[in-house]
């Protein structure tokens, strides 16, 4: 059965608990009356993320910009197929990230030399897939092993977005799936 409607802080709380349990099962997240996607957990492991029609690391940013939904969790039911994924503690790190924006600083702006994470680079990575499609895998790790700040790998990937415009629109969505 589908929980009330939670706040997105919500549902990230519920994943967390379910993987701290180290229970296996598949969560089913539905917004505005829309299947959205499902995570897929065995012994409190994210192994498979599915949002739309997005699979793995591509369905974070789709997680990233629900607001609010339902959701349910299948025990026991182990996920079909498993995913080469970050850590799960990364992508709770993502998620939870996404919901205590007003409360961090930007990096971009107040922290240009933060060291490059996992984390900010799974962002980075799949923020630049939006915009160049899947090519953006290899140019990504051909810049992280030149880059060390965020601030100098914001403006490599940047230039590799084929017109302007879109460029900007790449450092906005960083900016923000960072804060």
């Amino acid at each position: 059965m589908f929980e009330q409607s939670l706040s997105f802080p919500a549902i990230v709380a519920q994943l967390r608990k379910l993987c701290q349990e180290k229970q296996t099962g598949l969560l089913y997240a539905i917004e505005n009356g829309h299947f959205l996607g499902q995570i897929g957990l065995h012994d409190g492991e994210i192994v498979f993320l599915k949002a739309q029609k997005k699979q793995g690391v591509d369905a974070i940013p789709v997680m990233l910009g629900m607001e609010s939904g339902s959701i349910a969790f299948t025990k026991g039911v182990p996920p079909t197929t498993r995913m080469t994924l970050p850590p799960t503690a990364d992508i709770l790190a993502i998620f939870e990230g996404a919901d205590s924006a007003a409360a961090l600083p930007q990096p971009t702006q107040e922290s240009p030399h933060s060291p490059l994470t996992t984390t900010v680079k799974t962002i980075l990575e799949q923020t630049l897939k939006e915009f160049i499609g899947p090519i953006a895998s290899l140019i990504c790790a051909d810049h992280f092993r030149n880059v060390t700040t965020l601030a100098a790998a914001i403006d490599a990937l940047a230039d590799e977005v084929p017109n302007a415009q879109s460029a900007t629109q790449f450092r906005e969505q960083v900016r923000q799936r960072l804060n």
